[in-house]
């Protein structure tokens, strides 16, 4: 099948910033993802893009991405604390108070969206505690160590978690960006650092299995 005749699936990565100067953990597991893929039949392009941590290249990645219809959206960020794969619910307009790698700022902390003007806060239409229930299941092997293993209490985290904070920074801005354009088709995710726990390899193995659940996902939606 000729390019121009599959779905088109856009996931992003972001590039290096103060605190990953050498590597973002985010673009590494996402350049390890396929370029293509098929589910039920339908064959889909899954074109995988690295932004700056500016919120000049965010604005422009955003609006290049959507201007082309995309099926799905999935941005990807590294969080610093995140001990397995986040799965974000939604993202706030009121907390972007950090400068850029360019030094830039939001004034006030906020900014105003093209489909929603001022809203506080954006959710995805996504279940996000579907997906992590299944990609758990699919994902049984992968699981991530407690703090603690001599204590019997605690149990290994599995490979993905829900969560509602995504965050003050670049992640929660492109993820607001995007749920402006369309809460039915845009996704946020926080990996962990580099083999901590998990290898680039498995984190785009847990970041795939989260595309197919949200196929399925807007599948259902178009029906």
């Amino acid at each position: 099948m000729a390019s121009s005749d599959r779905k088109l699936i856009v996931v992003s990565g972001f590039g290096p910033f103060r605190g990953h100067e050498e590597v973002n953990a985010s673009w590494e597991a996402v350049q390890l993802l396929p370029d293509t893929l098929t589910h039920d039949g339908i064959e889909f392009d899954l074109e995988k893009r690295l932004v700056s941590v500016e919120y000049e290249a965010v604005d422009e990645a955003v609006t290049e991405t959507w201007k082309r219809q995309p099926y799905l959206v999935i941005h990807v960020g590294v969080s610093g604390v995140a001990k397995c794969v986040y799965i974000e619910k939604l993202a706030y307009n009121h907390k972007f108070r950090r400068a850029d790698n360019c030094d830039k700022r939001l004034a006030n902390g906020s900014c105003e969206l093209p489909n929603n003007g001022h809203a506080n806060v954006l959710k995805t239409e996504l279940d996000v505690d579907k997906i992590v229930a299944a990609v758990n299941e699919n994902c049984a092997d992968c699981v991530a160590p407690t703090q603690q293993p001599h204590n019997d209490n605690l149990q290994p985290l599995s490979a993905t978690k829900a969560s509602k904070n995504v965050g003050d920074f670049l992640c929660g801005y492109i993820y607001l960006k995007s749920l402006d354009m369309d809460r039915k088709r845009s996704l946020f995710v926080h990996v962990p650092p580099i083999d901590k726990p998990f290898s680039s390899v498995k984190t785009s193995e847990i970041l795939f299995s989260i595309v197919e659940q949200c196929i399925q996902q807007v599948v259902a939606f178009d029906s």
